[in-house]
């Protein structure tokens, strides 16, 4: 672990940047308290809280009107999803 002020991290971002691939790089401040710099991988979702309230309303209404996927006995997960994909 690797940690940094944050005038050195301002001073050196490019250094930490890079460290912050291979360590966790925390960053210390007196007036806004500590961070940890993680990288973020392709396949990281971001989402705020507002665009997911919005998503789980919409997934219950449409479990309430019946618009679901639901297995079929003896179907295999991969065949599940299979179909999903497919139905859509």
């Amino acid at each position: 672990m690797v940690v940094v002020s944050s005038r050195e991290f301002r001073a050196n971002q490019r250094k930490y940047f890079g460290l912050a691939q291979t360590n966790d790089v925390v960053i210390t401040s007196r007036s806004f308290g500590n961070y940890r710099l993680v990288p973020l991988k392709e396949d990281d979702m971001l989402i705020d809280e507002k665009m997911l309230d919005a998503k789980i309303k919409q997934g219950i209404e449409d479990y309430e009107a019946g618009r679901v996927h639901r297995m079929k006995d003896g179907e295999s997960v991969q065949e599940f999803l299979g179909r999903m994909i497919s139905e859509d």
